[in-house]
């Protein structure tokens, strides 16, 4: 790994990873992701949950899931302790020694705007969390738990222990900081230079899009918002051009650091809302494909919600468990039929491509037009060693397009649905989800 914004992010919830939704059960599996080519292991909220049967304590889509379930993987009782849901401290300290043995670094989920009403330091430490003028404890609207009270200099001093405490003892890697935007920048700042006094190579993830924390403080961060319009490209009928204008858009917010971007097509929130409408199935096989070429070339960081290797097409709701409702863990048999082996192939090829190419690793995005700008996206990602064109039809139909590159003497290095003679008529004629993505001479 050249950098942290060349990494390939690997996300990986226990509760829908393996039918077990274990510590253990996962840790068995740490070779299959090591094998994938990926670089970051991002693990989902595995920390002892709030047990609250108070259904107004329950987020919206927590009831939304129908599962009875009053555990919620993002309203955290006790920082130090994993859930018995997932196994022990010991069990988790095994998992990471083993990711670190396959060569996987691992990012913790900090669930640090809220927490369970009861979580265990509050009785302790009631003023840990808002409260309301008569004392009771603060409720928001959106997310219906306790916001922890950032105005307390010492829960400010018992987070940054908790984080020391995960890097020592539990030797993980770095930490994806939900809703980080919504945590004032300052504990962010201050707390990460602390922790970077003994663990220089700290990896940090926000979940927000606040340019001034991807400036100042994360190594990455990630919008919703390129997630859903690429599932409204391949998906529905936005156009493919909507993409390029979108990054125009970055570009201006950004500048430099829209390398710092996530770009994939899919995440627990995203999974967790479709329920059986996968982007497997909306999209097809072929789209998912398609749309991970651009994932993987764009300027960003590459990241993979678990499944996508196999094809899973199964209900991912991260508010199922063993012990209450229904269970949707990844359906792995999908690993076995046609689509699943092209897919392994396929994720193993890109990723490997990702990482070898000096125009992903070190180049940036120069768009290009083409014939067909409702249908095809086309860029070059070029490095001041390397120039590659990729070009991807983005919908389910045939599609002609030609691009404004001198493609005389390209040569080709992945393609799928691509017709044999498209490069010598200077017209790419593509099948349904087809791409090319093609050295330039």
């Amino acid at each position: 790994m050249n950098n942290k914004t060349n990494a390939i992010i690997y996300q990986l919830a226990l509760r829908t990873f393996t039918p077990e939704g274990t510590l253990r059960a996962a840790a068995t599996l740490l070779p299959h992701i090591a094998s994938l080519g990926v670089d970051i292991l991002y693990v989902c909220p595995f920390f002892a949950e709030e047990e609250d049967a108070d259904r107004i304590t329950w987020s919206e889509r927590q009831k939304k899931s129908e599962t009875n379930n009053p555990k919620n993987p993002y309203k955290i009782a006790d920082y130090f302790n994993v859930d018995p849901e997932f196994g022990t401290n010991e069990d988790l300290k095994i998992f990471v020694r083993k990711a670190h043995e396959n060569s996987l670094l691992v990012m913790f989920d900090l669930v640090y705007l809220h927490c369970g009403r009861s979580a265990v330091f509050i009785k302790e430490h009631p003023d840990f969390v808002i409260r309301n003028e008569d004392g009771t404890v603060w409720i928001a609207d959106r997310w219906p738990f306790a916001r922890l009270n950032y105005q307390n200099a010492e829960l400010r001093k018992y987070l940054l222990q908790n984080m020391q405490t995960l890097l020592d003892e539990f030797e993980c890697d770095g930490f994806r900081c939900d809703v980080g935007d919504s945590v004032p920048l300052d504990f962010w700042r201050d707390s990460f230079a602390k922790l970077k006094e003994r663990h220089a190579d700290l990896v940090t993830l926000n979940e927000g899009i606040n340019p001034e924390y991807i400036q100042e403080v994360f190594d990455m961060g990630y919008k919703y918002d390129w997630n859903r319009l690429m599932i409204d490209i391949f998906a529905n009928d936005t156009p493919a051009y909507e993409l390029k204008n979108t990054y125009e858009k970055e570009k201006m917010q950004y500048g430099e650091n829209i390398v710092k971007l996530i770009r994939t097509i899919d995440t627990h929130d995203v999974a967790s809302d479709a329920g059986l409408n996968r982007n497997e199935i909306i999209m097809t096989s072929k789209g998912a494909e398609a749309a991970l070429v651009i994932t993987n070339t764009y300027d960003g960081v590459s990241f993979l919600w678990n499944g996508y290797e196999l094809c899973d097409d199964a209900e991912n709701n991260m508010f199922s468990n063993r012990f209450y409702g229904k269970r949707s863990a990844m359906n792995w048999s999908k690993a076995f039929t046609e689509d699943g082996i092209r897919r392994a192939g396929f994720i193993k090829e890109i990723h490997r491509l990702h990482h070898a190419c000096d125009a992903i690793v070190n180049g940036r995005i120069h768009w290009v037009g083409n014939s067909s700008p409702k249908e095809v996206v086309s860029y070059v990602k070029a490095s001041d060693k390397q120039q590659l064109l990729i070009v991807v039809n983005t919908k389910n139909a045939c599609v002609n397009a030609t691009v404004n590159a001198d493609i005389s003497n390209a040569k080709t290095i992945m393609q799928s649905g691509l017709a044999d003679d498209s490069l010598l008529n200077k017209t790419l004629s593509f099948k349904p989800y087809g791409y090319l993505i093609a050295e330039l001479g």
